[in-house]
């Protein structure tokens, strides 16, 4: 049974605590995490979601899960990817995409707290969770916000959630270029 803690329409913990199945069933607003995990190639870490999932069988999406009821959205989100893709991270290593938004659907209201790591590891290195993935390969960022752009039925993201593939691109950009001034800057110290 995976309890969960009810939060108000700000974010704040109501001190209700439901198991998932009633949360979701009732409507009642909590707390979700997503962690896009990318490389220095411009690329994100996208899973195939298993056949046999309740919600969005087949498609592709990221890490996500709930927040636990004795968890701080941080921890939700280091166990989510150690539990789905086998990563062990820090805290530290997670930087917030963007500030939680609000997500209303008929069955799950949650804030929903986005976070990107960067990791260079082979996708053939990850260790996925059975249960719920089928397989993990890194896509290009462009080529995921053209798939939600025309609509694809293959992804599990919605048309507003380009924005957050954009910043991510946005990123990449920032480390390339951080990357090759310090690139010059070594090089310049050794001569």
């Amino acid at each position: 049974m995976e309890l969960l803690r009810v939060v108000d329409k700000l974010g704040n913990d109501t001190n209700e605590i439901i198991e998932r199945e009633e949360l979701h069933n009732r409507g009642k607003l909590h707390n979700e995490v997503t962690i896009y995990i990318i490389n220095d190639k411009g690329e994100v870490l996208l899973q195939r979601r298993s056949k046999n999932r309740r919600f969005c069988p087949n498609k592709l999406g990221v890490i996500a899960g709930h927040q636990s009821y004795r968890e701080d959205i941080l921890t939700c989100a280091v166990r989510e990817t150690k539990e789905e893709v086998g990563l062990k991270i820090k805290k530290e290593d997670l930087h917030p995409l963007c500030d939680k938004y609000l997500v209303e659907e008929k069955y799950n209201n949650h804030y929903m707290y986005p976070y990107y790591v960067i990791c260079n590891q082979k996708a053939e290195d990850f260790t996925i969770q059975k249960e719920e993935l089928s397989f993990v390969r890194w896509y290009k960022i462009e080529e995921v916000i053209r798939l939600i752009e025309v609509g694809s039925k293959e992804v599990v993201f919605k048309k507003d959630e380009i924005r957050l593939f954009k910043k991510l691109l946005e990123v990449t950009k920032k480390d390339e270029k951080e990357s090759f001034f310090l690139k010059i800057k070594k090089l310049l110290e050794v001569n």
